[in-house]
């Protein structure tokens, strides 16, 4: 295994843990998001914040999961 296979799967894992992160933090912006959302009190902008704050997180996760792909991608590349 070459240097530049162990620094690949270094940044892969440093992904993967960041990956993992932005898992935990989109369970709890859906989570507040629904319970914003099933309240009758709540108002609009609270609501709309949690939603975008629950799309940012799923747009980060999604953008974690196609750089570790393209990581895997050039790994398998190599072989």
């Amino acid at each position: 295994m070459s240097s530049l296979d162990l620094d690949l799967d270094g940044q892969i894992n440093s992904l993967e843990f960041e990956w993992r992160l932005a898992y935990d933090a989109s369970i709890v912006a859906r989570a507040e998001y629904q319970t914003l959302a099933a309240q009758s009190s709540a108002s609009v902008e609270l609501v709309d914040m949690a939603r975008e704050r629950l799309e940012r997180t799923e747009a980060r996760k999604a953008r974690i999961m196609a750089t570790i792909e393209r990581l895997e991608d050039s790994i398998l590349g190599q072989g």
